[in-house]
């Protein structure tokens, strides 16, 4: 099979690809003007269930599509954070269970995902920043579709100048690998960011192994 068959399509087939989805919630109230708030109240968390020695959660991708708007913000900065412990002193809301995309497989999966309003404490010396970087270089607005696509060798949207148009954004990150009993978290800042709530869809996939 794996000679028809390359990349996701391999992970799916062997019924080790996930998906989880979440509709449209407000998100932190808390103004993320700086990267360290955008570490403390992430828009996305992400708990590897399994126990030590269990399987690595690998991130393919995570969609955000904008329903309310988070006013004040000219920009927008993404931070991707790995984390142990007791660090999510205020739990979200919880996103579908995870779905094995092969319909023939009975596979299922220990991991936790959360939207909403979470608080994640700030990075023990054992956390680490995994990715940085720039979303959107103008005001989101409703309809705005983020695809932040993990461990592609591709390039982000080029956009020439400030864009008010509604927009779909493609940004690349690094492999993300979440090892057992592990956090991963994904948040959104910007310096001039104030405190009323976006609402996002959120569409995440993965793969476990």
């Amino acid at each position: 099979m794996s000679d028809i068959l390359s990349g996701d399509y391999v992970a799916a087939e062997e019924g080790k690809f996930f998906t989880s989805f979440l509709g449209a919630t407000a998100n932190t109230a808390v103004a993320t003007i700086t990267v360290a708030l955008g570490q403390t109240s992430p828009s996305l968390v992400v708990f590897n269930g399994q126990p030590e020695g269990g399987k690595n959660l690998y991130m393919r991708y995570a969609k955000f599509s904008i329903t309310t708007a988070q006013t004040g913000s000219t920009s927008m900065q993404h931070v991707g954070v790995l984390n142990s412990g007791s660090v999510h002193t205020t739990v979200g809301t919880a996103m579908s269970a995870p779905v094995n995309v092969n319909g023939d497989s009975g596979v299922g999966s220990l991991t936790k995902l959360y939207g909403g309003v979470n608080v994640m404490s700030t990075p023990a010396a054992a956390g680490r920043v995994v990715h940085t970087g720039e979303v959107d270089n103008s005001i989101p607005i409703v309809l705005d579709t983020w695809n932040l696509v993990y461990g592609e060798q591709g390039v982000a949207d080029v956009k020439i100048g400030t864009m008010t148009a509604v927009k779909h954004i493609t940004v690349p990150l690094p492999p993300v690998v979440v090892a057992p009993r592990q956090y991963y978290t994904l948040g959104f800042w910007g310096v001039l960011t104030d405190a009323s709530a976006a609402d996002y869809r959120m569409n995440v996939g993965w793969i476990e192994q």
